[in-house]
């Protein structure tokens, strides 16, 4: 099943108000979520930049004391922005600025599963980082949302998305949003040997 990739030019805006996105939220929440614009803008390579600011940021927090102290500092926002700017241009797959109220918040990327005994139905979140800043706040539901709906939009009915086995934030961020491990794990290096398990989602 082949899929067009859109064009570059066509920015994927999204005004919504989070809180219809959000379920067995508390009332405080609710309101935060009423009142913030979530927005999610198909990125261009001139957000490389800000992009790689937000990677490195998130990437630096979630992971220390998981991978080693040396890879940490070495994710820097020059070189993720660089990584950003080549990914942008080859357009392989879809990537996403997310801003709150006008701010940088988030960044994600999504498409095809990139493995290869996947069938055509099987879409994947490669990636979904935001600023600790927005860490535990709608905006985070807001974007793992917008990916979920993107993909199914495109034709996905099952999602798959890799974690480390030992970002346990992450993993029940995924698990509260509907998320489940489904069996799969394999073993990367960052600077040591760290398992990851994938979670999948029917939609």
């Amino acid at each position: 099943m082949k899929r067009s990739m859109p064009n570059v030019k066509e920015a994927a805006r999204r005004n919504t108000s989070a809180g219809r996105l959000l379920s067995g939220r508390n009332g405080e929440d609710e309101m935060e979520a009423r009142r913030m614009k979530f927005e999610a803008v198909m990125a261009k390579t001139e957000d490389a930049f800000t992009m790689g600011k937000i990677h490195s940021r998130s990437w630096q927090t979630a992971y220390k004391g998981i991978v080693p102290d040396e890879i940490v500092a070495a994710f820097t926002a020059d070189k993720q922005a660089e990584r950003f700017a080549r990914a942008i241009a080859a357009r392989r797959e879809e990537y996403y600025l997310f801003t709150v109220d006008g701010r940088p918040a988030g960044v994600a990327s999504l498409y095809r599963s990139h493995e290869d005994d996947e069938p055509d139905h099987v879409g994947e979140i490669y990636s979904i980082y935001f600023h600790p800043d927005f860490w535990g706040t709608p905006a985070t539901q807001a974007g793992l949302e917008f990916c979920i709906k993107r993909l199914k939009s495109l034709g996905y009915s099952h999602l798959t998305i890799w974690v480390l086995c030992d970002n346990i934030r992450a993993r029940r961020f995924y698990e509260k949003n509907g998320f489940v491990r489904d069996g799969r794990a394999q073993q990367v290096t960052v600077g040591r040997p760290l398992w990851e398990v994938r979670y999948s989602m029917e939609v």
